[in-house]
């Protein structure tokens, strides 16, 4: 019976150790202080009016932090392009290889220059039937169903795949458009693929910082309600931190808090959260702001 009830005491102080109160240094995540999707900071810093100096100090160390999260992930895709004149007689097999072709790449953000595959690349094989010249018949790969191309004279480009286009040439040079029953036909193969690129970390400037950081008797309500708080200093220091303590959502004793950072959801407004940044004194205050930043 002692045995038991020496365990049941036990999974009582891991359950109070673990839910009932919050872990020193919490998880803040980067969408905390910024919006990833721009990098635009979405967080305030508010120290106390009346507090010392150093949280003041400490508060524009946080700035820093925001800085450093101030950029958004720009993806960069990458589209090959490349052509290649091509003469095709009746019932002759033909490989598109975008290999033999000159290919160049261009990217989202402007830049260009020449592209070589090392790696195998997807081939396809055509086969023309030019007996009608009314209607040429384009056979793709294996497939006994062909593209038929009525009057090619007036269609002159035609989709292969969603890789490859065919842009149908003059047989005649004198008399543009006329298609010879039986003979060879000219086109271009164009190739354009758009590959996976690479993520960029864009960087967004903050111009005033200085606009991050207010007091706990100037913070508005439009600015509580708009943005993410990160609240430094304990309830002594912070009358904002005194109301969360009081109305029971802030779990930490900050009386003999050694520095941590507490996560409020919802802390002061629905869908925007609070952090507490805190310690018994200024320099456990202290202690804590550095835990946020290295995070």
């Amino acid at each position: 019976m002692t045995i038991n009830l020496k365990i049941i005491l036990s999974i009582i102080l891991v359950f109070q150790f673990f839910f009932i109160y919050p872990i020193a240094s919490a998880e803040v995540p980067r969408s905390f202080f910024v919006n990833t999707s721009n990098g635009q900071p979405h967080s305030i810093i508010v120290v106390g009016k009346n507090a010392a100096s150093m949280d003041l100090i400490s508060g524009n160390l946080i700035i820093t932090k925001i800085q450093n999260e101030a950029y958004y992930e720009n993806y960069v895709y990458v589209t090959i392009t490349g052509s290649k004149q091509v003469e095709a007689f009746n019932g002759q097999l033909i490989t598109l290889n975008p290999s033999s072709m000159d290919l160049i790449w261009k990217d989202s953000s402007g830049n260009t220059g020449k592209f070589t595959y090392d790696q195998s690349i997807g081939l396809i094989n055509l086969r023309f039937d030019t007996t009608d010249p009314n209607n040429l018949k384009i056979f793709v790969d294996q497939n006994q169903n062909p593209l038929s191309i009525l009057n090619p004279e007036f269609n002159k480009n035609v989709t292969i795949s969603p890789d490859y286009s065919l842009e149908l040439l003059d047989n005649n040079g004198n008399l543009p458009g006329l298609y010879n029953p039986g003979t060879s036909i000219r086109f271009n193969a164009i190739f354009k693929k758009q590959q996976p690129g690479a993520f960029q970390h864009v960087r967004v400037n903050i111009w005033e910082p200085e606009k991050l950081i207010t007091n706990d008797q100037t913070l508005i309500e439009a600015t509580a309600k708009n943005n993410n708080i990160i609240l430094v200093g304990g309830p002594v220091a912070n009358n904002i931190v005194a109301g969360l303590v009081q109305r029971g959502q802030s779990k930490v004793d900050w009386y003999t808090s050694l520095g941590e950072v507490e996560y409020i959801p919802n802390g002061l407004y629905p869908g925007h959260d609070v952090i507490i940044v805190a310690g018994a004194d200024r320099e456990k205050t202290r202690n804590a702001v550095l835990q946020l930043i290295k995070s």
